[in-house]
């Protein structure tokens, strides 16, 4: 039997907003226990990092449970919600500027070196990471979890745009 596409919908954003939720928990369970076992000082890049990853994960939370409560019927205040995610979007490009100021800040704590203790490769992809979250939502998106999306960058050599890029402009947020 052939789903409906509405369903289909419904179940994916369930599905996203959990996993995107359960992500940004595991991640920040993840930096409070190398935290207790190797002590902030020696992981200050690695922290923010995925601390960086966990508000913009949250803020994928947020917005997917939205789209699935406007798709179910729910009265939604979306110029209002949008605007907290301009919000949002500010903060972010706030915090990817800080980046390189974390690094040396961690650099000169640690006596002008960056020793193995500082997982410093692990730093930077965490870092990393948190970059490509902010362009998966605030600009294009770069998750591909369906063969919708694979079959729009075949077809149109690109990636689409983010959903909440999207509805901020539609929204002329």
């Amino acid at each position: 039997m052939v789903r409906s596409t509405r369903k289909r919908l419904i179940d994916r954003l369930k599905r996203i907003y959990q996993m995107e939720g359960m992500n940004a928990m595991m991640f920040f369970g993840v930096i409070v226990i190398l935290n207790a076992s190797y002590g902030v000082q020696d992981l200050l890049p690695l922290s923010y990092g995925i601390l960086l990853v966990c508000f913009i994960l949250s803020q994928g939370t947020y917005y997917w449970w939205i789209k699935l409560c406007a798709l179910q019927g729910r009265n939604i205040p979306v110029k209002k919600i949008l605007k907290r995610f301009q919000k949002f979007k500010t903060q972010n490009k706030v915090g990817i500027l800080l980046i390189p100021a974390v690094f040396l800040i961690q650099w000169y704590l640690s006596g002008a070196q960056f020793d193995e203790i500082h997982f410093l490769g692990w730093a930077l992809f965490a870092n990393g990471f948190a970059i490509l979250e902010y362009i998966n939502y605030y600009h294009r998106q770069i998750m591909i979890d369906n063969r919708y999306d694979l079959q729009y960058i075949l077809q149109n050599k690109k990636l689409k745009e983010a959903s909440l890029f999207k509805d901020m402009r539609e929204n002329k947020i």
